[in-house]
C-alpha cells in the first residue's frame, strides 16, 4: 500500500489496459486476424466474445514481446477474399524479399509450431513473397531459425479456419474443442474441460489383476 492506495492493483490495471490496446480485438466478424485463425478457434472466439483477463505474468510477457517487435518494422497488410478480410502483420521484411517472424520463447523447439507456420505462410501471401524465416528467441539471446517456403495448401487451411471463426462469431456459436498441449496453459481450460478430482482406490497394480499383497 502507498498513501492508502493498492499500488499492485494500479499497476495490474494499467498493464491490462495496455494489453487490450496491443491486442486490438476487432469487432467486425468479417475481419479476422491471421493470429486468430492460426490458433485454437475456441480461444479466438472467447477472446472476442467473452474474454478473461490475463494473469500478470502473461500480460508482462505480451508487453515484452510487443516492445521487442516494435524495434523492427512490424508492417501490416490485408488479404481480401470474397466477404472476408485477413489482417496480417510482418515483423521484418529483409531486402524487400524475405518475411521474418520473431517469436520469444522459454525453450527452443526442434521444429516450428504449426500455428507459427500458418501465420508466416499467410504473411507470404499478404506481402506476395516466396520465402520466410521463423525465428525463435530465448531470454538469454539464443535462437533457432527455420526457413519456410510458400504453401498454397497451408494458406487454404488458414482461410478455411478464418471463415469458420467468422461464421461462428456472426452466429454467436461457440466453436468445438480443439484438444492440444496448449490447452494445459490456456486460461479458458475450465470452459472446455470439466474435471472433478476425487480420491479413488484405483491403482496401476489393479489394472493388471494384482492384489496389494502380491505387489508388496
Amino acid at each position: 500500500m502507498l498513501g492508502g492506495r493498492d499500488v499492485r492493483k494500479i499497476i495490474v490495471a494499467y498493464m491490462n489496459e495496455k494489453n487490450k490496446k496491443i491486442r486490438r480485438i476487432i469487432d467486425d466478424p468479417t475481419r479476422i486476424n491471421a493470429s486468430e485463425a492460426s490458433q485454437c478457434t475456441r480461444l479466438s472466439y472467447y477472446e472476442r466474445v467473452d474474454p478473461i483477463n490475463s494473469k500478470s505474468a502473461e500480460i508482462f510477457q505480451t508487453l515484452l514481446t510487443y516492445g521487442f517487435k516494435q524495434s523492427f518494422e512490424n508492417i501490416e497488410s490485408e488479404y481480401k477474399t470474397d466477404n472476408l478480410t485477413l489482417v496480417i502483420a510482418a515483423d521484418i521484411i529483409l531486402e524487400k524479399e524475405l518475411i521474418v517472424k520473431l517469436q520469444i520463447t522459454d525453450s527452443l523447439p526442434d521444429s516450428p509450431r504449426p500455428q507459427d507456420l500458418l501465420y508466416l505462410n499467410a504473411c507470404l501471401y499478404a506481402f506476395d513473397k516466396l520465402e520466410g524465416i521463423l525465428i525463435y528467441v530465448r531470454g538469454d539471446g539464443k535462437s533457432s531459425e527455420f526457413l519456410v517456403a510458400k504453401s498454397a495448401k497451408m494458406f487454404e487451411e488458414l482461410i478455411r479456419r478464418a471463415r469458420v471463426l467468422s461464421t461462428l462469431l456472426k452466429e454467436k456459436r461457440v466453436p468445438i474443442v480443439e484438444p492440444s498441449e496448449s490447452c494445459m496453459t490456456c486460461k479458458y481450460y475450465g470452459r472446455c474441460y470439466i474435471m472433478e478430482r476425487k480420491e479413488t482406490s484405483f491403482s496401476i497394480d489393479s489394472l493388471f489383476g494384482k492384489s496389494k499383497d502380491e505387489s508388496a
